[in-house]
């Protein structure tokens, strides 16, 4: 339908979802396979010494016993955190302490923020001690000396936690006392009606394929929006601004398409970029992915039919295009 569809997303592979057995005798995670889909940090020099790290889990229920010592994943996920954090601190010993996101169900949830310094790293370490290093999986974004963006998929050697079936308790309740940040600054929250019956008197008649939107968008109720709806007997396009009557890029918030016999998108070479498989609203598999540039696109697309359904958002997060296309789909074709 339009160049733009096929900005791409990521290293190609960092497609494949990395899968890190957490089997260490007597490790946070002891007898427990902790399956990540992605750890990704954002090397770059900080002013204040912070730097960020995404941790990006499958699995949908964290809270879950994770082994017959009840220890749950999440119990487990912010143990890894730690061990990354001591490990990280030791090898650069400029930084202050590493901002985590922590998301589950591929990115699609965002579980909360977590600020974990280097000071604490370290003295968790030592209370717990640390046991034989297990290799783990980063995917490290950095910038070269000449400033331009890189990226390297790395494996570490990180030791892990002691949590020895007496301390199984202690851990347990120091996780419970970790405050974490969830930032609804993005509009999680928010519930905009979209005027779905509006739009759809719009492209009915005009094309041959089911057409698919979402009955609200993450944005707060007092946003005043303009759409420009085109469609064709192939797909239609449902461009929406923020403002009424602006149509400049800086007044962009992003589309909802459809295009018979197009492909998924594919994954990009560029450094910036993002790309991972998902699961959708009623178990429909899709793909997530943003590209960057002077602003970020996120994009989620799945295929129905001979279909291909994408929605995006400038400067968009995953959990809030995923909020878009699982309200599409659970309206159903209109």
């Amino acid at each position: 339908m339009r160049g733009r569809w096929l900005f791409g997303a990521i290293f190609a592979g960092a497609v494949a979802v990395l899968t890190l057995a957490l089997l260490t005798p007597y490790s946070a995670a002891a007898k427990t396979e902790a399956l990540i889909a992605e750890i990704r940090w954002f090397n770059y020099t900080s002013k204040d010494g912070w730097q960020s790290v995404q941790f990006i889990v499958p699995d949908r229920q964290p809270k879950k016993s994770a082994d017959r010592r009840k220890l749950r994943l999440y119990d487990v996920h912010i143990a890894k955190m730690f061990e990354i954090t001591s490990f990280l601190c030791d090898r650069d010993r400029t930084s202050v302490g590493y901002n985590w996101s922590y998301e589950t169900e591929n990115g699609n949830i965002e579980m909360g923020r977590f600020k974990i310094s280097c000071n604490l790293a370290r003295e968790i370490a030592s209370t717990y001690g640390l046991s034989k290093p297990q290799t783990t999986v980063i995917r490290r974004n950095f910038n070269q000396k000449n400033g331009r963006p890189s990226l390297a998929v790395e494996k570490f050697l990180i030791p892990t936690l002691n949590v020895a079936k007496n301390r199984v308790l202690q851990w347990k309740k120091f996780v419970k006392k970790i405050p974490s940040i969830i930032d609804n600054s993005g509009g999680n929250r928010a519930n905009l009606r979209f005027p779905a019956s509006n739009i759809v008197r719009q492209i009915k008649g005009k094309t041959r394929v089911p057409v698919f939107v979402p009955n609200i968008l993450p944005l707060p109720d007092t946003e005043q929006l303009d759409f420009d709806v085109q469609a064709g007997s192939h797909g239609y396009i449902v461009e929406i601004y923020l403002g009424k009557g602006c149509r400049g890029g800086a007044c962009a918030f992003g589309t909802i398409e459809a295009k018979r016999n197009e492909p998924f998108s594919p994954p990009s070479q560029l450094p910036r970029d993002t790309y991972r498989r998902i699961e959708l609203a009623g178990r429909m598999r899709g793909i997530y992915f943003q590209t960057c540039g002077n602003y970020c696109i996120s994009y989620v697309e799945w295929q129905r039919l001979g279909v291909l359904y994408r929605v995006s958002i400038k400067n968009g997060r995953q959990s809030e295009v995923v909020r878009i296309a699982n309200s599409a789909l659970q309206a159903g074709s209109r």
